[in-house]
């Protein structure tokens, strides 16, 4: 009795001893778990954050707290390309007479050619929006017809695949039934490598169905081709806009080249592949007979899309510069 007693003690002790040991690798397990999940929360948010080398976001408005002249840098810049700032600066500086709802004709003036400025501008951004609209009209219209093939193709590849397992699945049973596992043996290889045939198609479908691409080009031509001028690219504001560098940006370069390095991070876009980029931009060369697949229009979709957003925030700084300018 007094050995059992002896033992339990000794056990109670061990005990014990045992829990500050587990709980202080417990703590230093969780503390372990920490640090790396720190490390992961830091490294995917620089990731996604804007780095200058991998342009994977960015913006092609300057930062909007700078104040020049008394404007924010982006509605500053704006008067400069419209060839306002005279205008601009008459407007905010003067003060309507004590009493007087009059508004004299020199101010009257100044405004008009403000908003009429102002107001063309807007109207090109609209006019580009409305063709990248268009065009992504178009491409998710190819997409589904391509779409809607493959996916019929696909449920005719999984009827035939389960037939197929079913039918021979049977005869093997059979055939083991029957002794001959021989030839069971070699039903179930059959079996196993038509389904594997099968599966193999079924990942080549989106590039086995395609379309000859056909013009006219879409609104990518504009930015995919560097040297690509319209026509009317001495009167375009935006395109003006599009070919100046971001004010107080450290990276030298015209807001089409930030585009391309952009889409290059962003999209994974090759812009030393010629060929797609003719593709992507719907713009085949003279006797050139290019196809398009599931994955280019998918990529044209999503490039298209972010063409759109950034387009539009020349539109967010003329809306600066016009607020600017009716508050005084």
């Amino acid at each position: 009795m007094r050995h059992a007693t002896a033992h339990c003690a000794s056990l109670r002790r061990s005990h014990e001893a045992c829990i500050p040991v587990q709980q202080l690798s417990g703590t230093k397990a969780c503390r372990l778990v920490a640090i790396v999940l720190c490390l992961l929360v830091t490294c995917s948010g620089s990731a996604s954050g804007f780095d200058q080398n991998g342009f994977a976001d960015i913006k092609l408005t300057p930062e909007a707290k700078t104040l020049v002249g008394g404007l924010r840098q982006d509605a500053y810049e704006i008067a400069s390309l419209l060839e306002i700032e005279p205008y601009v600066a008459k407007l905010r500086a003067e003060q309507p007479p004590s009493g007087s709802t009059a508004v004299p004709r020199p101010i009257l003036n100044a405004k008009m050619i403000c908003l009429w400025k102002l107001m063309a501008a807007s109207q090109e951004v609209r006019r580009i929006v409305a063709a990248i609209n268009h065009d992504l009209s178009k491409a998710y219209i190819a997409l589904d017809v391509l779409t809607t093939k493959r996916d019929r193709t696909q449920n005719l590849l999984n009827t035939g695949n389960f037939m197929q397992g079913g039918i021979l699945g049977i005869t093997r049973q059979n055939n083991s039934l029957q002794g001959h596992f021989r030839a069971g043996g070699v039903t179930l290889v059959t079996s196993s490598s038509i389904s594997t045939g099968l599966s193999v198609i079924n990942l080549l479908l989106p590039s086995a169905w395609s379309q000859k691409v056909a013009p006219p080009a879409n609104t990518l031509v504009r930015f995919l081709d560097l040297q690509y001028t319209p026509p009317d690219a001495a009167q375009s504001f935006l395109w003006k806009f599009l070919n100046s560098e971001v004010p107080g940006s450290s990276i030298k370069m015209t807001r089409r080249q930030v585009l391309i390095k952009h889409w290059e991070a962003f999209e994974g876009l090759d812009a030393k592949d010629e060929k797609r980029l003719r593709r992507l931009a719907s713009a085949p060369e003279a006797s050139e007979n290019l196809d398009e697949d599931i994955r280019i229009i998918s990529q044209r979709i999503e490039l298209l899309h972010d063409l759109k957003t950034h387009v539009e925030e020349f539109d967010a700084s003329l809306y600066e510069l016009h607020k600017a300018i009716s508050s005084k």
